[in-house]
């Protein structure tokens, strides 16, 4: 069983801040029952704020329990215990204490955008997919608030076993900011790294450090793990035994090139133009009927128009020529934009369970690596 806390904070004003306390529990076996979470805020020699709650863990096996507070901005001790049945987690964490120059915690992200609106954060109008976990490709994406009345200064360095590989620009501000940046890191080998920013405030005489390790892997995000249309049932189960991230991100590595050249990058392609084209405002488009034929087939041969009758909406016929020569008939039902499969003649269309979940590193509905 894998067990990690997170505290993340942002400020509110300068004589509080909001935390959220992250409890991620990892096991091979579904987690069932209910979680019970007693926490202890200790700060100095004031009185310590002590709160229990529970939380149904929902028989995932990679489980997400999020815990929200606040505290001033001294340095607070957060310690505590998650009981699961007969297992007993305990935990320590400390915030560290701030001057006059205050910051949030270096949020690392999957994205940053003003259009996300299930993500797990907004922040005015922005919107963040945390990656607890830190695994990136391309690009690495940050946020971070800073609180203060004078000019600061932000640098920033990328290091690999202690040795620099990438140093970002140092930039100047004269006022408190919400920053988000996405840094290319496509040159960057696979492996592990720690991104450290310094915040520095001359005329205050104060300096903020904030560090986070991360992982750089083409098979740590979110379509790397989506391999439900393709694994069989045993690698997938074989998947959803996996404790860790880097156990995971082995196994996709194996899953993929096993498949030959250029094949996960035509499946890369088909999912983010799934995403793209069949997305509704309640539905990744990867997890929609057209979606998912269109990751299997491709696109297809033709598309067509048919109607069925009078004051009736239309389907829509995909026909693909070779790999049997299956047709696929789509309807859109209620008029949401999205086109349910009402028939094929596709044999393995009639097998596939609906009720099946994909496995995801995203942090999609609370959780990561779910299934």
């Amino acid at each position: 069983m894998l067990f990690e806390v997170w505290a993340l904070w942002f400020p509110v004003n300068p004589n509080l801040r909001y935390v959220i306390t992250v409890f991620n529990v990892e096991s091979k076996k579904p987690l069932k029952g209910k979680a019970t979470v007693e926490l202890e805020f200790q700060s100095g020699d004031k009185k310590p704020f002590r709160d229990t709650f529970e939380n149904d863990l929902g028989g995932k096996n990679d489980v997400y329990i999020l815990y929200e507070n606040a505290t001033g901005w001294e340095e607070v001790s957060l310690s505590g215990v998650v009981r699961l049945k007969k297992e007993e987690l305990t935990f320590r964490k400390t915030l560290p204490g701030y001057g006059s120059l205050k910051t949030s915690s270096l949020i690392l992200a999957h994205s940053i955008s003003k259009n996300d609106r299930s993500a797990l954060f907004k922040r005015g109008d922005i919107f963040i997919r945390p990656c607890f976990n830190c695994v990136f490709y391309g690009y690495l994406n940050f946020y971070l608030e800073v609180l203060c009345d004078s000019s600061y200064v932000i640098t920033g360095l990328i290091t690999r076993a202690g040795k620099p590989v990438l140093r970002l620009p140092t930039k100047t501000y004269t006022s408190s900011q919400n920053l988000s940046m996405s840094i290319p890191i496509w040159k960057l080998e696979e492996g592990k790294y720690r991104i450290t920013l310094s915040v520095i405030s001359p005329s205050l005489g104060e300096e903020v450090k904030l560090e986070r390790e991360f992982i750089v892997s083409k098979y740590g995000d979110n379509i790397a793990s989506f391999i439900d249309y393709v694994a069989s049932e045993e690698e997938k189960r074989e998947f959803r035994e996996l404790v860790g991230v880097e156990a995971k991100i082995n196994f996709l590595k194996r899953f993929w090139e096993k498949r030959g050249e250029g094949f996960y990058e035509e499946f890369r392609r088909r999912v983010m133009h799934a995403d793209s084209a069949f997305s509704t405002p309640n539905r990744l488009g990867r997890y929609t009927d057209m979606g998912r034929i269109y990751i299997k087939r491709g696109q297809p041969d033709e598309v067509a128009r048919v109607d069925v009758g009078e004051g009736r909406k239309p389907y829509i016929r995909w026909t693909y020529y070779t790999g049997g020569g299956y047709s696929y008939y789509f309807y859109d039902p209620i008029g949401t934009g999205e086109y349910v499969l009402v028939r094929t003649d596709d044999p393995s269309e009639a097998t596939y369970d609906y009720r099946s979940r994909q496995p995801s590193l995203d942090i999609n509905e609370g959780s990561g690596w779910d299934w």
